[in-house]
């Protein structure tokens, strides 16, 4: 403030106190720091001891979380117009009100974008997170911190989201504000507890489940438990590794070159000769195997451990 400016504001603030002087007034003393609940700015929020005339409208109150500062030549003017005895010390006396709300955090809202977008998604859960982090939403103190979202749109193949979100969620509107953000879907796959080698079979006390994002899985990662139980690594799984189908197989119950005994069954006849194995194979699986005295191959369906069964009708292929 410059040196005029200075003559101009003590010019005032004599005026105004030479007038206070002559008519009768309260004693007041000036609050330096207040705080507002309401959209209204009373005597009694800028001065003490006012008696009845606290109640008096002086202002509106700035927006809830909001700040606002009141300057000596502003005090001045107010104390002459409702005739209170108050002189400031100085051109540096001021006021800041706040005005205090109910504050919704980031967190919030993103929980709210959570819940809105999971209804839209096969995902178990969704991890959010929003392109202004430091997002806070003020609301009357008076008000209820709910939150509704409007015009909400989601791409799940780029994980991105925008909304309004709208406060409170029901009466009337307090705030309003446009949000954007990505929203990765996370879903839970079983995973092997333990590391397992080709051969062991898997059961349910193996299987762990652990969170991954949707938009990295293929579409052969294993989602059911019930899909690994029972099956064996074709090669050796590490332990917290999502499993994909073409990583597990049938138990093998023939090695290859494993001897078995080849059967034939033929309406009432049923024939039996000892073979070897040229293939591994699991139950159901259809393997080639020789017959150790002909020496012939054949085609055979695997029926049980070190067992199976000729598929060619006819008692010359175990000869």
């Amino acid at each position: 403030m410059n040196k005029l400016s200075l003559i101009a504001l003590s010019a005032s603030l004599t005026a105004a106190l030479s007038f206070t002087a002559a008519v009768p007034v309260d004693a007041a003393t000036l609050r330096t720091d207040a705080t507002v609940d309401g959209d209204t700015v009373h005597l009694g929020d800028l001065f003490d001891d006012v008696g009845d005339k606290a109640g008096q409208p002086v202002g509106r109150a700035p927006a809830p979380g909001r700040r606002a500062s009141y300057d000596a030549g502003f005090l001045v003017r107010l104390a002459s117009f409702h005739q209170l005895d108050w002189r400031p010390a100085s051109q540096y006396d001021r006021v800041v009100l706040t005005r205090g709300s109910t504050v919704v955090g980031a967190e919030r809202i993103r929980d709210v974008v959570a819940q809105e977008l999971a209804a839209r998604s096969e995902a178990d859960r969704l991890d959010v997170d929003l392109d202004n982090k430091l997002l806070e939403l003020h609301l009357p103190s008076d008000q209820p911190a709910t939150l509704k979202l409007e015009s909400v749109t989601y791409d799940q193949i780029q994980g991105r989201f925008s909304a309004v979100v709208v406060a409170p969620a029901e009466g009337p509107e307090q705030g309003r504000t446009a949000i954007s953000g990505r929203a990765a879907a996370i879903v839970e796959v079983p995973v092997l507890t333990r590391r397992i080698k080709p051969g062991e079979v898997i059961t349910a006390s193996d299987i762990g489940y652990t969170e991954v994002r949707m938009n990295r899985i293929g579409a052969e990662l294993l989602r059911d438990a019930d899909e690994l139980v029972g099956q064996t690594p074709r090669r050796q799984i590490s332990a917290d590794t999502p499993v994909r189908a073409r990583d597990l197989q049938q138990p093998q119950v023939v090695a290859k070159g494993a001897l078995v005994t080849m059967v034939l069954q033929h309406k009432s006849m049923m024939l039996t000769a000892q073979g070897k194995a040229l293939e591994g194979g699991s139950d159901g699986a259809v393997i080639r195997v020789v017959n150790t005295m002909s020496n012939r191959t054949v085609e055979a369906v695997v029926v049980g451990p070190n067992q199976v069964s000729v598929t060619r009708p006819g008692a010359t292929v175990l000869n």
